[in-house]
């Protein structure tokens, strides 16, 4: 199947998207974080799986699809989901109206060794404007699938791997963050 799916990379503009990834790579400095975005051309069983919130089944494969790897060679993702390390299993399906709440936690406790200010107000503010220009603050429109696994070599495999899959049905856009860090 994801041979056969079309996935077009997606040019971030710098507001509010490269911000957002360069703040959360500065509470991850012994780590790093990625934003990326892809158009998913219109597939019957990608369609089926997403239809039905079984996207979490088909994950596994598309994040080693060859433009995803392609565009995200930073993270040295395996040319399949059968190569050691894995995703497989890793995603779940997550409640997405706490997608903003869980960009604004990066923002504000950050790594091992993040330093918060203030009360997290600005955090949980800038992380729905990231959530805004992402799918228009459509929570119902959209599926969210963490993973929390160290599925490829670039992840530190400890408390603060995070890999969060948002796909947005009504513009078929898929948006791919990962972060990282270690002690």
């Amino acid at each position: 199947m994801c041979k056969r799916i079309q996935l077009t990379p997606v040019s971030l503009p710098t507001e509010p998207f490269v911000k957002f990834i360069t703040q959360v790579r500065e509470g991850h400095d012994n780590g790093g974080a990625y934003l990326v975005a892809f158009d998913i051309v219109p597939d019957p069983i990608f369609d089926w799986s997403a239809s039905r919130s079984r996207l979490s089944e088909v994950l596994n494969h598309l994040m080693t699809h060859h433009v995803v790897r392609e565009s995200s060679s930073e993270l040295r993702i395996p040319p399949s989901p059968s190569t050691p390390p894995t995703c497989n299993d890793g995603f779940r399906l997550f409640d997405q109206f706490l997608l903003h709440g869980t960009l604004a936690n990066l923002l504000y406790n950050g790594g091992a060794y993040g330093k918060k200010h203030g009360n997290g107000r600005a955090e949980n503010q800038f992380a729905l404007e990231v959530c805004d220009p992402m799918f228009g603050l459509r929570y119902g429109e959209i599926w969210c699938n963490p993973n929390y696994d160290a599925w490829t070599p670039w992840f530190k495999g400890i408390a603060w791997d995070l890999t969060i899959v948002v796909f947005d049905r009504r513009t078929r856009r898929m948006w791919i963050l990962t972060v990282t860090e270690t002690d």
